[in-house]
C-alpha cells in the first residue's frame, strides 16, 4: 500500500545538515535536544505552509508538494517531541546543502528549512522545551505517571495544530 504523505527528507540526513548548518552559523554542533525541538518545530511549521497554501508568495505551485518533511514518527517524552530513531542514532555528523537538496523540491523546502531554523538557533534549548510543551499534540500523548514516554505523536494533529495557528 502506497503511502498518502510521503516524507521529503530522510530523517537522519536532515539532521546531519541541521548539525552542518548549526555548526557554519556558531562553530559548534547542535545538541541532541535542540535538535529534537527543531525537527518538531520543522515538521509543524513545513505541514502547516503546505496546508494552508495553494501557492506560495512567487506563486509556486505546493499542491505537489508532500506536507511531511519526513516520515519518522514524534513520541511523545519528558522534554516534549522525539524522533526516538533520531535519538538512538544522531552521530553530530554533517551533510552539505549540495549533498541534502539535491533535486529542485528539496533545493526549495531547505530554503524554508534555512530561515526557520535561522530563527530557531536563537532560541535556548530549554526554550524550544517550553515551547514544544505548550502544544497541544503534546500534551494529550505524554502523561507524566507513565512508566515509558513514548507514546506515538499523530504527524497529521501536528500539522493541524500549526495550521490553526497560522
Amino acid at each position: 500500500m502506497e503511502k498518502k504523505n510521503k516524507g521529503i527528507f530522510d530523517v537522519l540526513d536532515l539532521t546531519k545538515f541541521l548539525n552542518f548548518f548549526h555548526f557554519k552559523k556558531y562553530g559548534k554542533d547542535i545538541s541532541l535536544l535542540k535538535l529534537q525541538k527543531v525537527l518538531f518545530f520543522l515538521f509543524g511549521e513545513w505541514g502547516a505552509f503546505v496546508k494552508k497554501s495553494s501557492v506560495d508568495n512567487d506563486g509556486k505551485e505546493l499542491v505537489s508538494y508532500s506536507p511531511y518533511l519526513f516520515d519518522s514518527d514524534f513520541e511523545a517524552w519528558v522534554y516534549g517531541p522525539v524522533v526516538n530513531e533520531v535519538y538512538r542514532k544522531f552521530q553530530n555528523e554533517q551533510l552539505r546543502e549540495e549533498e541534502i537538496f539535491d533535486t529542485d523540491e528539496k533545493k526549495y523546502v531547505g530554503h524554508f528549512i534555512m530561515d526557520l531554523c535561522t530563527e530557531l538557533f536563537e532560541l535556548s534549548d530549554f526554550r524550544l522545551v517550553e515551547l514544544s510543551h505548550q502544544k497541544d499534540c503534546w500534551k494529550k500523548k505524554f502523561n507524566i505517571d507513565e512508566k515509558f514516554h513514548n507514546q506515538l505523536m499523530d504527524k497529521d494533529e501536528i500539522i493541524n495544530e500549526f495550521a490553526r495557528e497560522i
